[in-house]
């Protein structure tokens, strides 16, 4: 590969954590951050453009438009500090709400409200060739939060640019989270770290692996097969078909959780802690719990920047369930710019409203293991049938999968026949489903393993397991899941 290949943006092939260039790139930049860790504002210079480096590899010119939110959020802020009147400063958080969601709007929805109201008048629509920004969704919503914790004087906006840019742009979250808020990341952007940490390296390199082995070895393996079942559904047994709904489930799983660790572990390597993102959802009981430990960062979002301004619950149970419903909703829509990602997102919405309504009439329930498995048994299945409208390229497709989930089983004969064609594949996602339920504390023990390890069976199991993973993967590096969000 010739440098300048390494430093060009080429549209088909993002730089992903999962890939050998990325793992290369960021190898050289820790060296260079030895050289300026005793300067700060030269330390949060060089990680900055080399943020900027790994955003115009994946994005390209659309490096603009996070460089445009950047001015535009940082300048509003820096305002609101300085107004005192009422509305004067709902006029100021109104304009970056407005700017950042019309921003996002363009990219993400245009074709798909255009195309909706064609097909309500009837009409053919040929979809506008628009590119949608890798992270667009994540760093705007990022953006809104500072601005409006701001509003709330619930932060002091910072004076410098510099650090502003950094908070947006720092490159293990940038692309899909986990979403930070300034309130806790402008303290450490201020600390006066000036050496590496190396237990906070271990740790680092401990989570880089995990999450390498969740998206190479599980998540990209099990994807395979789950892609073509909804590629196709009809062409499947009913029992392949259930073998492609739970592959799905744990293939968006250990995909995003793996990119979560990689950015967790990346950033405390650098001298920065991320929020947790995942607390093993798949071992809720109810599908409150679930929403308490999957993708957190963004829940907590929709908590407190759209739940909570509605009214939150406030008002009366027909307000809150309301409230609750327009947020699920919105969070769907959110995922992606289709109706199916609405309808999940309904979903949701519908069953936190009846564990709610359930909850107030009934009460906890009881914590018998028999009710707390058949509690657990139902949420995972919820979950997982929820999953089907958020994979399925339509409706048409979701249908086909259910239809065939309902259908007659093969013969004793034929499903023998069956589990000895996808043995490979039953035993990964059977691992799968097993991990992803391994109680929290397991982690830790295996962390504490690997930093206690001596220095060069570390860098050993490291190397030679980025290099083993990326070539197990595929041949062809995939992408992660939520980089289409």
């Amino acid at each position: 590969m010739s440098i300048l290949r390494l430093f060009a943006h080429d549209p088909t092939s993002p730089l992903l954590f999962n890939s050998g260039v990325f793992f290369l790139c960021f190898t050289l930049f820790l060296i260079g951050l030895l050289f300026v860790l005793d300067r700060r504002r030269l330390k949060l210079l060089y990680i900055l453009l080399f943020s900027l480096f790994y955003y115009y590899k994946c994005n390209g010119v659309f490096l603009s438009v996070l460089l445009v939110t950047t001015v535009l959020d940082f300048g509003i802020a820096h305002r609101l500090a300085k107004t005192e009147t009422s509305r004067a400063r709902k006029g100021l958080v109104a304009l970056s709400v407005v700017s950042n969601l019309s921003i996002l709007g363009y990219f993400k929805y245009t074709n798909f409200f255009l195309g909706s109201f064609a097909a309500a008048m009837g009409d053919s629509y040929t979809p506008l060739s628009i590119f949608l920004p890798i992270g667009i969704s994540f760093y705007t919503f990022q953006s809104i939060a500072y601005v409006v914790d701001v509003y709330r004087k619930e932060l002091e906006p910072t004076d410098s640019l510099l650090e502003y840019a950094f908070f947006l742009s720092f490159f293990p979250q940038i692309v899909a989270g986990p979403i930070v808020r300034a309130k806790t990341f402008f303290p450490q952007i201020r600390s006066s770290r000036t050496a590496i940490d190396s237990e906070r390296m271990r740790a680092g390199m401990f989570l880089v692996l995990r999450g390498l082995a969740k998206k190479a070895l599980i998540a990209d393996f099990v994807g395979v097969y789950a892609d073509l079942v909804f590629k196709q559904p009809t062409a499947y047994a009913a029992p392949e078909v259930w073998l492609g709904v739970y592959g799905y489930a744990v293939q968006i799983y250990f995909d995003f959780s793996g990119y979560s660790d990689m950015a967790v572990g990346m950033a405390k390597m650098v001298g920065f802690d991320l929020p947790e993102n995942f607390r093993v959802p798949y071992r809720a009981t109810n599908i409150t719990n679930f929403w308490q430990r999957w993708h957190i960062t963004l829940s907590q979002w929709l908590r407190d920047y759209l739940y909570i301004p509605l009214g939150g619950n406030r008002g009366g149970e027909r307000k809150r369930y309301r409230n609750l419903m327009l947020t699920m909703l919105f969070g769907g829509l959110w995922h992606g710019a289709s109706w199916s990602f609405v309808a999940w997102g309904g979903m949701h919405g519908l069953a936190l409203c009846a564990h709610k309504l359930w909850r107030d009439r009934m009460g906890e329930g009881s914590t018998s293991p028999v009710s707390r498995g058949l509690a657990w048994f139902g949420t995972f299945h919820f979950v997982a049938a929820a999953w089907i409208f958020f994979r399925a390229p339509t409706f048409a497709g979701a249908g086909q999968v259910f239809a065939k989930l309902a259908s007659a089983w093969p013969t004793a004969a034929e499903l023998s026949v069956i589990a000895d064609v996808r043995a490979d594949v039953i035993a990964a996602v059977a691992i799968g489903l097993l991990v992803s339920h391994v109680p929290p504390d397991w982690s830790p023990r295996f962390e504490g393993w690997f930093v206690r390890a001596p220095f060069v069976a570390r860098l050993a199991l490291f190397l030679l397991f980025v290099q083993g993973a990326i070539q197990l993967a595929s041949r062809d590096v995939q992408p992660f899941i939520y980089f289409q969000f």
